[in-house]
C-alpha cells in the first residue's frame, strides 16, 4: 500500500510539472446556457435544450468532479449577456490561481464565416458564440454583440494560459464553416445560427454555398495549455434534442432536453461511455474523452465529430494527454468520481457488423444477410444501406456516403464484408503504448472537401512499429505506411510524425472518388515480421494472399499493440476543376 500511495503521488504531479503549487490545484467553472434572445424576431431560433445542459453540468461538477459549489459560476439567458460572459471570463483569472483548472463551458448558437470575405472576422474551430443581447440590426452591430474567438475570447485566455492555468473550454454550439456533414441530420434541430443582419445588401456574409469548396488551412493554435473541446467540428452543426420525437429517437441520459454533445459529455462524467469496448471509468486523459464522445454521438446517428484541440501537431506539452478535469489530482483529495463497478469479466468483443436497411429489395436484403459477420438491424447500426430503384447507397452511421452504385455491384457486398474481415482481423489492442492518431488539420473532424490536403499525425509515449492501413469505398485495402524500406524504423516517442510527411508536398490532396475510408493505424512494441512483405502494398483484397498474411501476422505479434482507428469522409467541391499544384 504504501507502495501504491507513492505512485498515485508521483502521477499527480507528473500530470503537471510546470505548475507551482499543484498540490493545491482547484477546480474552477463559468458555465454559459443561452437558449433565448432579448430580440424578439430571433424567437424562432430558441433552443430547448441549454436549460437542462447547464443544471446538469453546475450538478454534475460539484457532485462527482470535485468542483465547489462556490468554484462554480453559472450565467443563464438573460444573465448571459456579451458583457456579461466576457467580464466572467476575465473574472477567472482573480478566481483562480496558478496551477488551477479553469472550465469554460458554453451551451448555444454558434456561428462562423461562411467564406473567406465575411465582415466576422471568425477564426477557425472556434468560431463566434451567440449572447442573450445579440443585435442583428446590422453587420456593425452584429460584429459588436458576438462573442468572437479570434477578438474576444483568444486574449483572455491567453492570460489565464501564460498565468499558469490549465483551461478546458467545451462548447456546445456549431462552428459550420461550410456545412459539409450535417446534411444528414435528421431529427434535431440545429444549434448553428446563421448570421443574417437586417441590413440586406450591406452585409459580406454570404449564405452557405450548396456545395462545399475546399476551405483555406486554419492559422496555428495559439495556446499552450488551453484546451478545446467542441461539440462539432468546423464543417458541422450540432444537435439540440428538443422535441418528444427527438427524445423518443436519442433518447438523453435523464430524459430531458439537451444538446447532442452536452448529453454525450454528461455521460462520459458519469462514467457512462466506453472506449473501444471498454468503459472509461473515472481517469481517463482528453484524448480518450473525445475518441468516446466521438463514437457515442456517432452510433447515434448524429452527423457530428466532437473536436479537440490543440491537434497533435500542435501540443508539445501534450496537454491532450493529461487527466480529464485534472481527475488524478482529485483523487489525492478525496474528490475523484466515482468510477463505475469493475465488470467480473473482461467484456466480449463484438466484431459484427450491424447493418441497418433502408427500403431494400428483398433480394438484396438476403445477399447482404448472408455475409459473415454481419447483423441485420432495424436502428443505429454500423452500415446503413437504402435502395431507390436499381441504385444503392452505402453510408456509415451517421449517413456519411461511403459509396453509391447499382444494386448489382459486386463490390456493394465487397465493401460490407470487407468491414466485417476487418473487424475481426484486427485485434483490440492495448493502451500502454500511449497511441493517439488524427488527421491534420484538427478542425475538419476527418472531413475534407475537394482540393483540400492533410496528413495524418501519430504520437506515442513508448517508441513502436507503426501500420496504417486503409480500408477503400471499394472494399479494397492499402498500406499507407510504411510505403518504404526506410519507413520500417521505430518512431520515437514523444513528438508528433506525420505521415506521409510534414513538407507540404507530401500531404495527400483530396480527389475523385469521394466517399469514406476507414483507416486503422496500428502501434507495435516489436517489429512484426510481416512488416517487410506489406510495405507499400496496393489495392488487395481480402481474400488475397496479402491479406491472409495480414491475419497470420498479427496473431503472431509479439510484444504490446495498440490500435486506433479513423474514418476520413471526402466530398466534392463545387465544380470539377483541376486542384492545381
Amino acid at each position: 500500500m504504501r507502495y501504491r500511495g507513492l505512485l498515485l503521488i508521483w502521477t499527480a504531479l507528473a500530470a503537471c510539472p510546470w505548475l507551482p503549487g499543484v498540490c493545491d490545484a482547484r477546480n474552477v467553472a463559468l458555465l454559459v446556457a443561452v437558449g433565448q434572445f432579448r430580440d424578439p424576431d430571433l424567437k424562432d431560433h430558441e433552443l430547448l435544450g441549454t436549460a437542462a445542459d447547464i443544471d446538469s453540468m453546475q450538478q454534475t461538477l460539484t457532485q462527482r468532479w470535485g468542483f465547489a459549489a462556490g468554484d462554480v459560476v453559472a450565467l443563464r439567458n438573460q444573465e448571459a449577456t456579451h458583457e456579461r460572459i466576457l467580464g466572467e471570463i476575465s473574472a477567472l483569472e482573480k478566481r483562480s490561481a496558478p496551477g488551477d483548472t479553469v472550465l469554460i463551458y458554453f451551451s448555444g448558437h454558434g456561428t462562423s464565416a461562411n467564406d473567406q470575405d465575411s465582415s466576422f472576422d471568425l477564426p477557425y474551430a472556434t468560431g463566434a458564440w451567440v449572447p442573450y443581447d445579440i443585435d442583428v440590426n446590422t453587420v456593425t452591430t452584429a460584429q459588436n454583440t458576438l462573442i468572437i474567438g479570434r477578438r474576444d475570447l483568444v486574449p483572455r485566455l491567453k492570460k489565464l494560459d501564460q498565468g499558469g492555468r490549465l483551461v478546458v473550454v467545451i462548447s456546445d454550439s456549431c462552428y459550420s464553416g461550410q456545412v459539409v456533414r450535417s446534411f444528414g441530420q435528421r431529427f434535431a434541430h440545429t444549434r448553428y445560427l446563421p448570421m443574417v443582419t437586417r441590413d440586406l445588401g450591406v452585409a459580406r456574409a454570404a449564405p452557405a454555398p450548396a456545395a462545399p469548396s475546399a476551405r483555406p488551412p486554419p492559422p496555428p493554435y495559439p495556446y499552450q495549455h488551453v484546451v478545446l473541446l467542441s461539440g462539432a467540428s468546423d464543417s458541422e452543426t450540432g444537435a439540440d434534442i428538443s422535441t418528444p420525437q427527438m427524445l423518443q429517437l436519442a433518447p438523453t441520459l435523464d430524459g430531458k432536453f439537451h444538446g447532442a454533445f452536452t448529453d454525450a459529455v454528461l455521460r462520459l462524467l458519469d462514467g457512462q461511455l466506453s472506449l473501444d469496448g471498454k468503459p472509461l471509468g473515472g481517469d481517463f486523459n482528453y484524448a480518450q474523452g473525445r475518441q468516446a464522445l466521438n463514437d457515442f454521438l456517432l452510433h447515434r446517428n448524429f452527423a457530428q465529430h466532437p473536436q479537440l484541440l490543440p491537434a497533435l501537431a500542435e501540443d508539445p506539452l501534450d496537454v491532450g494527454s493529461s487527466a480529464f478535469l485534472g481527475a488524478r489530482l482529485a483523487a489525492l483529495s478525496g474528490g475523484a468520481p466515482a468510477a463505475p463497478t469493475a465488470p467480473t469479466a473482461a467484456p466480449v468483443r463484438d466484431t459484427t457488423v450491424h447493418v441497418r436497411l433502408e427500403t431494400v429489395s428483398p433480394a438484396l436484403r438476403t445477399r447482404i444477410a448472408a455475409l459473415g459477420g454481419v447483423n441485420i438491424v432495424d436502428k443505429d447500426g454500423d452500415l446503413i444501406v437504402s435502395q431507390s430503384g436499381t441504385q444503392v447507397h452505402l453510408k456509415g452511421p451517421a449517413g456519411d456516403p461511403i459509396v453509391s452504385t447499382a444494386a448489382s455491384d459486386p463490390n456493394l457486398l465487397k465493401r460490407i464484408a470487407a468491414q466485417a474481415w476487418l473487424n475481426r482481423a484486427i485485434p483490440a489492442g492495448t493502451d500502454s503504448l500511449g497511441l493517439r492518431a488524427e488527421t491534420d488539420p484538427g478542425s475538419r473532424g476527418n472531413t475534407y472537401v475537394q482540393c483540400e490536403s492533410f496528413v495524418f499525425e501519430v504520437k506515442l509515449q513508448k517508441p513502436a512499429y507503426v501500420m496504417l492501413l486503409d480500408l477503400d469505398s471499394q472494399g479494397d485495402l492499402t498500406v499507407l505506411y510504411p510505403a518504404s524500406a526506410s519507413e520500417r524504423q521505430v518512431i520515437p516517442s514523444g513528438a508528433a510524425r506525420a505521415i506521409p510527411g510534414a513538407d507540404p508536398k507530401d500531404h495527400i490532396v483530396v480527389t475523385a472518388p469521394f466517399g469514406t475510408d476507414e483507416v486503422t493505424v496500428l502501434g507495435f512494441e516489436k517489429q512484426p515480421g510481416f512488416f517487410a512483405d506489406l510495405t507499400g502494398a496496393q489495392r488487395f483484397a481480402i481474400d488475397s494472399a496479402r491479406a491472409d498474411s495480414l491475419v497470420k501476422g498479427l496473431a503472431s505479434a509479439t510484444g504490446a499493440v495498440s490500435v486506433q482507428k479513423i474514418t476520413v469522409n471526402t466530398y466534392p467541391g463545387k465544380s470539377n476543376s483541376f486542384c492545381g499544384s
